[in-house]
């Protein structure tokens, strides 16, 4: 078992994919998430990603978050959104640094979220308690996608 190292939790941007709102966060073990090359293909990738239906099928609101994890045996990509008012869909894919254009789907096997991409679902589950949920029926979608993280964890 390796020793715990927190890791950097970085907001990017918020990305338009044609009628979706989605937050970017990138966790590094160091540094900067310093992959142009793949973000430019994660971002090719996101309009199919969204566009994928889970048994459930909940209605949405076309807001959601990406996380892009740089760890040790790839880059993680998950890509989030709120279904049914308060559920999250999740999708898990892994690229390795070799192949950083090649995106293996790992989500639907039993494979969760790891202790760093958890610190950022957790802040966005509370924006989403805080922002949508508890001013329903007039929910702030704006102050949902405002409400960002950055952090040492």
């Amino acid at each position: 078992m390796a020793i715990y190292k927190p890791r950097h939790i970085k907001f990017k941007e918020l990305l338009k994919v044609n009628d979706w709102s989605i937050k970017v966060y990138t966790i590094t073990k160091q540094g900067e998430f310093d992959y142009s090359d793949f973000y430019s293909n994660v971002k090719e990738k996101l309009p199919e990603w969204l566009a994928i239906h889970n048994g459930f099928n909940a209605q949405h609101n076309h807001i959601g978050f990406l996380i892009l994890h740089a760890g040790t045996e790839g880059i993680f990509t998950l890509i989030n959104w709120w279904v049914g008012d308060n559920m999250l869909n999740t999708h898990i894919f892994k690229s390795n640094y070799d192949q950083l254009d090649n995106f293996e789907q790992l989500s639907g096997n039993g494979l969760a979220p790891c202790i760093w991409e958890l610190e950022i679902i957790n802040h966005e589950r509370l924006a989403w308690i805080d922002a949508v949920l508890k001013l329903a029926p007039q929910p702030n979608y704006k102050r949902y996608l405002d409400a960002t993280i950055n952090v040492t964890f």
